[in-house]
């Protein structure tokens, strides 16, 4: 498996160990994961708090 999907897999178990919604996301540029997140909605009451806006804060 891809390196980078396997490191989105691992942020939505983060998600779903948390009791949230089994969402990751990873940032890669040039080769390189330089962000990395996942799905915070119910843990935090959010309704942006997406894996992609985890990602990007994380970078």
């Amino acid at each position: 498996m891809d390196e980078f999907l396997e490191a989105a897999i691992e942020e939505a178990k983060k998600g779903l160990s948390e009791g949230g919604v089994p969402i990751g996301s990873v940032l890669v540029i040039d080769g390189r994961i330089v962000g990395r997140g996942h799905n915070q909605r119910v843990q935090k009451g959010s309704t942006v708090l997406h894996a992609e806006m985890d990602c990007l804060e994380n970078a």
